[in-house]
């Protein structure tokens, strides 16, 4: 339930709303204003550089009329042509309108003249050989025929190539964020399905998008991993705490409804007793292994290891003479470790107490230093475990056969879980060496801590 809830707060909104659509829209956004500034460049531009070339068009053009006078015309390509004498006497030609006839002759430049409604430049050559002069005057705002068909070519093409780009652009968009909707719908598909399972198509390319697929795909089989963890462990925490509470209440009532003595009562007494006192060490073994496994920043110290070993051991030493199980140790001196002294403690009764429980007559502890680590080693004469069960014996709630035991009480089965992510804690492995008939070995590697020196 827990990460079925956690997804159900991410679960997406249903708004008609297409972030496509919207880069879309930007995008289109952009590209109008930009073709719109080029486009009014360009107007800007060509205005100023059709009188540019225009000047130079009505000096050349004026240049090559004065020298064939024959072929004289009034007008010519926006141009207006007219012959006067040296006295300033009109003859012939024409003038845009409003242009002022009466203006001085400026031979070798280009003149400028402007009224109220209009600008004109004019050049004025001497006619070779004769007392006349050719004045050539255009309108300073003309804008030939080039230019005109180019703009109006703009005018067309710009709104075709905006509608272009954007169509274009969109189906980009849309092709790149595939992705992006198969992450969507993935999402979606487990919300409503709780199928932990699904994993969202990867490409083969190696992109932003794909590692994004990748690394939820990742989140995914860890949260599914997780979620049948959690499945898993509610099923066996209900199956294990099934049978005690059965125990309790089926004596419950015989002790209510057929007890007639004293006897029976404490016979019965004493079971519910035995049983509460099994789920009471369940539940704290649970509590105690949820708190590791949630990744709690743990206080670690420097610990000597020897010394701790070498105490435990001696706690327990008449413990196993009652048993007939005798102790053999080997610890090397002041090895420490940074470690978490009560959980150390709780790593060190877990082994000793699993192997009283499975040994014949013999345990045997060592404690060696391994260059910039320690192992410790403790061993059985037992019946072994089989290559079968090696693998599930880290496992929740899972026992061996009853029948290796020579202990009366068995456990719930979270000691040796309890000891594995106690070891994870310490940045240290565990692992088991046996073989059936031939006892069982765990091995335990943690880093010993560097102790650091003063010389004098």
């Amino acid at each position: 339930m827990l990460f079925t809830n956690k997804l159900k707060q991410f679960r997406p909104q249903q708004k008609n709303s297409s972030i496509v659509k919207r880069v879309t829209l930007w995008y289109s956004i952009f590209i109008f204003l930009l073709l719109l500034g080029i486009f009014a460049l360009a107007f800007f531009m060509s205005g100023s550089l059709a009188n540019s070339i225009g000047k130079q068009r009505l000096e050349n053009a004026a240049l090559e009329m004065s020298q064939d006078i024959e072929d004289y015309e009034t007008f010519d390509d926006g141009i207006y042509y007219a012959i006067y004498t040296t006295d300033g006497h009109l003859q012939r030609g024409t003038f845009p309108k409003n242009f002022d006839i009466s203006l001085p002759f400026s031979e070798g430049k280009i003149g400028t003249t402007q009224t109220s409604e209009s600008s004109f430049y004019y050049y004025d050559v001497k006619i070779e050989n004769s007392n006349r002069w050719l004045r050539a005057v255009r309108a300073k705002n003309h804008i030939s025929e080039e230019y005109r068909f180019f703009l109006i070519s703009l005018g067309i093409i710009a709104p075709l190539l905006l509608v272009f780009i954007v169509w274009g652009g969109y189906l980009i968009l849309k092709r790149a964020f595939v992705p992006v909707m198969r992450i969507s719908e993935t999402a979606q598909s487990i919300t409503q399905s709780q199928d932990f399972s699904q994993r969202i198509p990867v490409a083969d390319r190696l992109d932003e998008l794909t590692q994004l697929a990748a690394t939820i795909n990742k989140m995914l089989e860890t949260i599914d991993t997780s979620f049948e963890r959690e499945k898993q462990f509610n099923h066996n925490v209900s199956h294990e705490l099934r049978t005690p509470l059965t125990v309790i209440l089926s004596e419950s009532e015989y002790g209510q409804t057929y007890a007639d003595n004293l006897a029976d009562a404490k016979e019965s007494n004493a079971i519910i007793h035995r049983q509460a006192q099994q789920m009471k060490a369940m539940v704290e073994q649970i509590l105690e292994l949820s708190r590791l496994e949630s990744h709690e920043e743990l206080s670690l110290v420097s610990l000597n290891l020897s010394n701790l070993t070498k105490q435990k051991l001696q706690d327990y030493q008449q413990l196993l003479a009652d048993k007939a199980i005798q102790l053999n140790s080997d610890i090397d001196e002041n090895l420490h470790i940074s470690g978490n002294e009560l959980l150390i403690n709780r790593l060190l009764d877990n082994l000793l107490s699993n192997a009283m429980k499975f040994t014949k007559s013999q345990i045997e502890v060592t404690l060696k230093a391994q260059g910039k680590k320690c192992q410790l080693v403790v061993a059985d004469n037992g019946l072994g475990i089989s290559k079968t069960e090696q693998e599930k014996i880290w496992q929740k709630f899972y026992q061996v056969d009853a029948a290796r035991s020579k202990s009366e009480q068995q456990g719930v089965g979270l000691g040796l879980s309890l000891v594995q992510e106690i070891i994870r804690q310490h940045h240290g492995r565990i692992e088991v060496v046996s073989s059936e008939n031939q006892g069982a070995r765990f091995i335990v590697t943690i880093p010993l801590r560097v102790l650091l020196q003063s010389f004098k």
